[in-house]
């Protein structure tokens, strides 16, 4: 256990919420000073929930953070390459911009989209889970032709296509692609296209991890032919109980609900924190009464896989220097 915690990092999640850019640009200097090696950015048209007030566009925030570091990487968790409100082509140019511009730290995470930042771009319309798969396969397989392809070539897809695709600009290193899904029709794909599966926790519990959703991506990196692949846990945890929590941030609990990436916009979002339950908020959030015992439960998820652990600090510099001194400093 001692070997795999020494070699399991623990990144930040800095989100896209509460506050102004230049303090998530401060937040991502912060995090590198304190000893971080990674911390990603939310990517968001609208936030989570009403009351996050913010929302600003991370491709132009990851240029001006990235110019104010030197050494931590970063990116979005996630980007949805599915069409409207992103095309493939164009995720592939701007992470292209960014790895020459800073090799090697720039880290691409993608997923299926939520409904709350996708439906302005679909004239209300939100595609079905199955759909969204199916662009968000194809867009991968064409942003890596984008990247690789010394010349011109077509693509004709069932959503994306064209006779002529050449991006001028290639990336100066590989972009590692982190592709983030919760089950294990989801881990599958993540091992048949991507890089990295980055997945959630306590959704997924380490046993649910080992026994259903690894095996799964075991297979999709054989039927691939990928030759590495990697786990990522983006772990919620709390200090609070429950009840305090409950009783405290019920505004920003509505991503609990179930199918909540279908909710339609921040104001619904919000209602829903209101109808969250406390079996659902344990379900979904480790309460812990202390450092030690999330410590523990890091530990486990170790223990299955993961190679780093994600925990949620927002750009608030006091919980990034709190997850310093209480956690980084053990691995």
């Amino acid at each position: 256990m001692q070997d795999e915690l020494e070699e399991l990092e623990i990144q930040l999640d800095i989100g896209e919420n509460w506050y102004d850019p230049p303090r998530f640009v401060e937040a991502l200097a912060y995090a590198e000073e304190l000893g971080f090696r990674t911390a990603w950015f939310g990517d968001h048209f609208m936030p989570w929930f009403h009351s996050g007030d913010r929302s600003q566009f991370v491709w132009s925030m990851m240029g001006a953070a990235l110019e104010r570091t030197k050494k931590i990487r970063t990116g979005p968790l996630v980007t949805p390459p599915i069409g409207a409100r992103y095309h493939p082509a164009i995720v592939a140019q701007a992470s292209a911009t960014l790895d020459n511009l800073f090799p090697g730290r720039f880290l691409l995470g993608v997923g299926s989209g939520e409904a709350l930042n996708e439906r302005p771009f679909w004239n209300g319309r939100w595609p079905t889970w199955n759909e969204r798969m199916e662009r968000l396969t194809e867009g991968i397989q064409l942003i890596r032709r984008l990247w690789e392809s010394k010349k011109p070539f077509s693509f004709h897809g069932k959503y994306f296509g064209a006779d002529f695709y050449y991006l001028y600009t290639k990336p100066r290193t590989h972009v590692a692609v982190y592709f983030a899904g919760l089950g294990p029709k989801a881990a599958y794909i993540a091992g048949k296209y991507a890089d990295r599966l980055v997945t959630l926790s306590p959704r997924n519990t380490a046993e649910r991890l080992k026994d259903v959703i690894l095996p799964s991506y075991a297979r999709g990196m054989k039927e691939g032919r990928r030759r590495e692949g990697g786990l990522i846990v983006h772990l919620d945890f709390s200090l609070m109980k429950p009840e305090e929590m409950k009783r405290r941030e019920w505004k920003e609990l509505g991503w609990i609900q179930k199918d909540s990436w279908s909710i339609s916009d921040p104001v619904a979002a919000e209602r829903q924190g209101r109808k969250v339950t406390m079996s659902q908020l344990r379900n979904n959030i480790h309460f812990v009464k202390g450092w030690r015992e999330l410590l523990r439960v890091i530990e486990t998820y170790a223990d299955a896989g993961a190679e780093a652990v994600v925990l949620i600090s927002e750009a608030n510099l006091k919980k990034i220097k709190e997850f310093a001194d209480n956690v980084l400093h053990l691995f």
